[in-house]
């Protein structure tokens, strides 16, 4: 248990200090992102006007600069992630792209990007549910403490779906390696989850079922 709370201790004391750094990239994201769209628009009126020589150059450097836009995209919405994790107010969330996000999010483990295989199969629809985002997320973390050091040791794959049920929206975490024996991190997960998912290990596969709460009724 002391090596849990050094663990513990340690992520809250990074994840402090990854606060005030988001506080300050996103100044500078947001001139980024501003500067990338007038550039956008700049080559859409060059393209527009250039001879047929000048345009394919245009047209590579464009790609170029569509790259460059999707990253920092990509940069917002795991800014967005870390700033939700202490988020108390309820909102709508959207289940696939939270489930997406956080992936990304927890790939800052580099065992966890490199080294375990990932396959989504994720609904086509949209899939609401109305919850906080920061009880959500933490939770969420704290079952991804539990189960990944076990999926790394063990080489096996996380394989995750997505779907909408009269309950609500779910998502199912199935492990190619099996999932380790409940713990601590197991128990605190489940608990931070409890008002607004249903959590079940069973068979290899994990279940989170996110009841269908509202504003009227939440």
């Amino acid at each position: 248990m002391d090596d849990l709370c050094r663990n513990l201790l340690h992520k809250a004391a990074c994840g402090h200090l990854v606060q005030g750094l988001v506080h300050n990239m996103s100044g500078p994201l947001q001139i980024l992102s501003m500067q990338i769209e007038l550039i956008k628009a700049s080559f859409g009126r060059l393209l527009k006007e250039a001879n047929q020589e000048c345009q394919p150059l245009l047209e590579q450097q464009q790609t170029k600069i569509l790259q460059i836009d999707e990253q920092i995209e990509r940069l917002r919405n795991i800014l967005n992630t870390i700033n939700e994790v202490t988020e108390e107010n309820a909102t709508s969330i959207e289940l696939n792209q939270l489930l997406q996000q956080a992936i990304v999010f927890w790939e800052g483990d580099l065992r966890f990007k490199h080294q375990v295989p990932k396959e989504f199969h994720l609904a086509d629809e949209t899939l609401f549910f109305f919850a906080p985002p920061g009880p959500i997320r933490q939770g969420l973390c704290a079952l991804f403490w539990w189960f990944v050091p076990h999926l790394v040791e063990t080489k096996g794959g996380l394989i995750i779906t997505t779907e909408k049920t009269e309950e609500g929206p779910k998502a199912r975490l199935e492990s190619t390696s099996g999932f380790p024996s409940p713990n601590e991190l197991w128990e605190v997960g489940r608990e931070i989850l409890s008002p607004f998912v249903e959590v079940e290990l069973k068979d290899n596969v994990l279940t989170l079922l996110f009841r269908k709460l509202s504003p009227s009724n939440g």
